[in-house]
């Protein structure tokens, strides 16, 4: 979303024609189409929350206007009503935080003063203030993503955030626990709209923006022969955006390949290879721009973690039409489920050219974001126990495990699922486990094509091969 070219103006003919995606659907990587949804939602806020705003920057002016002299009748009138401002209640708590809180008063201040000074400052559309950012997100908890063919914007809240979050102060707020608690609430309280009837006012066959219109379906050909849905009835049988999000593929669809063969890794997502790491340490600088992984981290510091020392760590990513369940990758026993409250808005503040701030950070989000653990007991002994990861991105923070420890899983059977969207997600192999993975010919990182879940993702090979 920062861009490093000059941006020119566009008309809507070349916004339509620009190149539609980054990593995993979410967000456009044409700062141009992110510039137009920013700026058509700015102006929507400041339409309906036009005198809340004004009140709001009466009583807590942004920072160009500290020293504006506001007039003793106009503070009176915004101190009586800032208990009245009609915010969502997580939204509320936030700005709460904001104006009480002098540490994450000084973060907001901080990350909004600092976007100015990022390189490419005069470049994309931002939120000015934090003031008006607390409008937009408000905004956002009554909207769902409509589909667009080259501007779906999946990750809302992120684009808003994104110039502050890549500021030092936004690095430091939003690895910070009370923070990332306030944000959560906000996620879980639009994590309710979007689970809601209300939410399906994008489930329509609108051409261009409906998830069942002309557009939508040529992104996801055959949804009606893969899909469990009911075409024939509104909304194709679906009742909420996560609802169709979380949908399942009918019988028959994703076979489980070699469902009898020990040696052969299922894909546990439906998803594309995004890196292979070997020999990978307990500790090491995750937070760098090539992103190492640090095995203490994302196991949130369990003693278990000592079992993967210099193993090998294989990550992929979702996109934002795929299907969004996790399989068991292998057969065996549920050894152990954790879920990790995490950062939410968190990237790597040291890349500065990443259209899509979660992107290019998925590595070291697996240390810090909010994630499930799964630690299966795998039948094959050559496997041993090993390890699934999932890591929540963004809006997409809500890891719903469905599987108990102690429980037996087929290879193929489901894990549990990420809410509202997709993400990314690791599998963790101890070392001394030969395996040789299969990514039918793409460079992970680099291509785009999704491997399908539960076909054949690895071959566990006899020891010294």
């Amino acid at each position: 979303m920062r861009p490093r070219a000059k941006r020119a103006a566009t008309t809507c003919n070349t916004i339509m024609s620009s190149k539609p995606y980054r990593v995993g659907q979410w967000i456009p990587s044409d700062q141009k189409i992110l510039d137009k949804w920013l700026d058509d939602l700015i102006a929507e806020v400041k339409t309906k929350y036009s005198d809340k705003l004004e009140l709001l920057m009466a009583l807590h002016p942004p920072a160009e206007k500290e020293e504006r002299v506001v007039s003793g009748n106009q503070l009176a009138v915004a101190k009586g009503t800032e208990k009245d401002l009609g915010l969502h209640s997580p939204v509320k708590d936030l700005l709460d935080a904001i104006i009480s809180d002098p540490e994450i008063n000084m973060f907001f201040h901080q990350m909004f003063w600092q976007q100015y000074k990022l390189p490419d400052t005069s470049e994309g559309t931002k939120i000015p203030c934090w003031q008006l950012m607390i409008f937009s997100i408000d905004y956002i908890m009554t909207t769902a993503p409509k589909y667009n063919k080259t501007g779906l914007v999946g990750f809302p809240i992120n684009v808003i955030l994104n110039w502050p979050m890549a500021t030092t102060a936004g690095f430091a707020a939003f690895l910070n626990d009370k923070v990332n608690r306030l944000f959560k609430n906000i996620l879980n309280y639009w994590g309710k709209f979007l689970s809601s009837s209300d939410s399906c006012y994008v489930l329509t066959d609108d051409p261009r923006h409906g998830w069942f219109g002309e557009d939508a379906m040529e992104a996801m050909p055959n949804f009606v022969k893969e899909f469990k849905c009911k075409p024939n009835k509104k909304h194709h049988g679906f009742t909420s955006w996560d609802d169709f999000f979380t949908r399942e593929f009918r019988d028959g669809i994703r076979p489980v390949e070699s469902p009898d063969d020990d040696s052969i890794v299922a894909n546990a997502c439906e998803s594309a290879p995004y890196q292979i790491s070997t020999a990978v340490q307990h500790r090491d600088y995750f937070w760098i721009k090539h992103q190492r992984y640090s095995l203490d981290f994302i196991l949130n510091m369990s003693d278990l973690a000592k079992q993967f020392y210099g193993g090998t760590v294989y990550q992929a990513f979702l996109s934002a039409t795929s299907y969004h369940r996790w399989h068991s990758p292998v057969s065996g026993i549920i050894y152990k489920t954790e879920l990790v409250d995490g950062s939410y808005y968190s990237a790597t503040h040291n890349i500065r050219d990443d259209p899509a701030s979660p992107n290019m950070s998925q590595g070291y989000l697996a240390q810090v974001a909010a994630r499930g653990i799964i630690y299966i007991q795998a039948d094959n002994p050559a496997i041993g126990l090993m390890c699934f990861v999932s890591i929540g991105m963004s809006e997409v923070s809500s890891n719903e495990i469905t599987v108990t420890e102690k429980k037996r899983v087929k290879k193929g059977e489901q894990l549990g699922m990420f809410h509202f969207g997709g993400s990314t997600h690791l599998l963790i192999f101890r070392p001394g486990v030969n395996i040789e993975f299969d990514t039918r010919g793409q460079t992970p990182g680099l291509d785009t094509i999704n491997i399908p879940v539960k076909s054949k993702i690895a071959t566990i090979l006899p020891a010294g091969k």
